[in-house]
């Protein structure tokens, strides 16, 4: 049986490829339609910016709450994710076949993810 910390490593490498999966959406999007593609990726970029600064806020002497902070870090990664889900639209529409490779190769990680928490969040303290 996994420790606690050796199944969280194994949740960050795969997170870390579904990422890379997750950029062959848009690698395929810039492809396909560029133009598209660069308006997509600069407000992928201002909402990362916007992330980051708040992260930032987290680790900082601040007037704000740290679930204040966190609460618009949640709003900002919704809007990002609706962008995300834009990409993957366009993506089908323009190259279904390779889109759908794509998507396949995400659902798959997202299994072993679901099994890995699943399995941490049963372990007994350690």
């Amino acid at each position: 049986m996994e420790t606690d910390k050796e199944l969280i490593l194994s949740i960050k490498k795969i997170r870390e490829t579904n990422n890379m999966d997750t950029m062959s959406f848009l690698k395929l999007l810039v492809k396909l339609d560029s133009k598209s593609a660069k308006k997509i990726i600069d407000k992928i970029q201002k909402g990362d910016k916007k992330v980051q600064k708040l992260s930032e806020l987290l680790h900082m002497k601040k007037n704000r709450s740290d679930i204040d902070i966190l609460n618009e870090i949640e709003q900002i990664r919704e809007q990002n994710n609706k962008v995300w889900m834009d990409v993957v639209r366009m993506c089908f529409e323009l190259d279904a076949v390779r889109a759908r490779n794509i998507f396949f190769k995400i659902k798959e990680y997202d299994k072993k993810i679901q099994k890995l928490t699943k399995e941490i969040s049963s372990n007994k303290d350690q």
